[in-house]
């Protein structure tokens, strides 16, 4: 039962197991890009009705945010407390009022999606960093099942080359017999695997491959003698 539970576990479920980090990397910038996409959403309709509702271009330029009055030091140490403490409105002024009803609504929302656009900046990097380490424990996990395979592959190609073989001999013994082979209504392997003894064949190239990628020993390649000039097996008499 354990095993027919982890089966269905979902994708994020299964890189949770493996590198906690990276889930959690990966679904926080899919969350910043759900976020992203609602706020520019709301922005789009509320930006139109921003251009709208300027009716120049004098009136488009930002009001500016009053600055707070701030007594001069030296001054106030001279007065002491005969002067009042200053009221919120003078060292805190409030911003100044919006221009139509959805202009805070729009200023709030540019903020955010600024915000969003710079911490996904941010997580890329560190989403990168933490995909290469899982990606490392996953291969140091199961790296032997996948020489496996590969090696079920190399021993399949080898197997197949050997049977392209003997049917490369088998026409070949037709035709110096004298037969014109081609009632023989032969398949056409050498247009596709070409000469199995040339590095060039697709099935040798296979093998090679594996072997570079250090999947299998030198000793898989096999060597593959053809009985005559594939030229001679393509003419069809």
């Amino acid at each position: 039962m354990a095993k027919l539970k982890s089966e269905h576990k979902t994708q994020i479920e299964r890189i949770r197991d493996v590198s906690p980090k990276y889930s959690a990397i990966i679904e926080k910038h899919a969350e910043l890009l759900a976020r992203q996409e609602a706020v520019l959403k709301e922005i789009g309709p509320l930006a139109e009705q921003d251009r709208r509702a300027r009716p120049s271009w004098t009136a488009q330029l930002p009001k500016p945010k009053p600055k707070p009055i701030v007594r001069h030091a030296g001054a106030v140490a001279l007065v002491g407390d005969l002067l009042p403490e200053q009221p919120i409105e003078e060292t805190s002024p409030p911003e100044p009022r919006p221009s139509w009803p959805g202009e805070s609504r729009l200023r709030e929302l540019s903020a955010e999606s600024e915000a969003i656009a710079e911490a996904l900046k941010l997580l890329i990097p560190e989403q990168m960093k933490a995909r290469k380490a899982y990606s490392k424990a996953v291969v140091a996990q199961r790296g032997a099942e996948y020489q496996m395979l590969v090696e079920t592959i190399v021993d399949a190609a080898n197997a197949f080359s050997e049977a392209l073989l003997q049917h490369h001999v088998f026409i070949n013994d037709r035709r110096e017999a004298g037969v014109a082979w081609q009632y023989f209504r032969p398949i056409d392997v050498t247009t596709h695997f070409g000469d199995l003894s040339e590095d060039f064949s697709p099935l040798r190239k296979l093998v090679l491959a594996a072997i570079e990628q250090r999947h299998v020993g030198a000793g898989k390649l096999k060597s593959l003698k053809m009985p005559i000039d594939i030229a001679y097996l393509q003419e069809g008499s």
